[in-house]
């Protein structure tokens, strides 16, 4: 009984595993549009060229070198993401999707304007590593308040890094949230939400600091979804010097 069962559990991951082959047709290729359109746009663009989710008018994407993977992406999400798994698509609908999502490799994509060295200067002379962290001469150095920044050009297309630096709390990521927390014996503690369920919640403070709490012997909890730490740079940076910054955070693609 044993082996029949370890057969099947076999038997499923290479399925799971297997490569498939997209529909072609000018009818699956509308199809595909339509549902790209209805369940992907908002994050990667309506192009692809990326915004909140990673830029996919690319000849090769990094989690999907194969179709199979993109089709088991759409499908199933990427667990500790903020990709979903398209739950209400028919199988059927996820390869249409998938081959739509390949002919926007296709689509010229503008080239970042600025300079991506003099964009590095700018990151180290306004204080972005106090905050943010980038993976460099392979180690990772930089604060832990903000969102994890090596892989942010993979992630995020030129025009929504430029609504960051500007407003940076117009569309923070799903997993940031600002909190503040007051103990009843008066103790204030503001930062990151790194952690919460029904009895602790744990913050990380400025200084990269964890702070856990049981719920029980606090006096408040305040979350806030419409703010953020970040200063708006909009009066801090000429316009070369913005295009500068983007261009050096379009240029961090260290693989997922």
């Amino acid at each position: 009984m044993r082996i029949v069962l370890l057969w099947v559990c076999l038997a499923a991951f290479a399925q799971d595993k297997e490569d498939v082959t997209l529909p072609g047709t000018a009818e699956d290729l509308a199809r595909g549009k339509k549902l790209y359109l209805g369940s992907c746009t908002y994050c990667h663009g309506p192009t692809g060229d990326g915004g909140k989710g990673a830029d996919l008018a690319r000849r090769e994407l990094v989690r999907a070198k194969t179709d199979g993977d993109l089709a088991r992406i759409i499908e199933n999400g990427i667990p500790g993401t903020e990709m979903p798994a398209a739950w209400h698509m028919t199988r059927r609908e996820v390869t249409q999707t998938a081959a739509f999502v390949r002919s926007l490799a296709k689509v010229d994509v503008r080239a970042v304007a600025g300079n991506a060295v003099n964009g590095l200067a700018l990151y180290g002379k306004h204080g972005c590593a106090g905050c943010h962290t980038v993976k460099q001469t392979g180690g990772y150095r930089g604060g832990f308040m903000g969102p994890d920044l090596s892989s942010i050009g993979l992630k995020r297309s030129a025009a929504h890094l430029r609504e960051a630096v500007l407003s940076p709390a117009a569309s923070l990521p799903d997993d940031f949230m600002p909190a503040r927390v007051v103990t009843k014996g008066g103790q204030t503690v503001e930062g990151r939400r790194v952690h919460e369920d029904t009895f602790t919640i744990a913050i990380r403070d400025a200084a990269g600091n964890n702070h856990s709490f049981l719920k029980a012997g606090l006096q408040s909890v305040s979350l806030d979804r419409n703010s953020s730490p970040m200063p708006s740079y909009k009066d801090k940076l000429r316009d070369t010097e913005l295009d500068d910054l983007i261009a050096y955070l379009v240029s961090l693609k260290e693989p997922l």
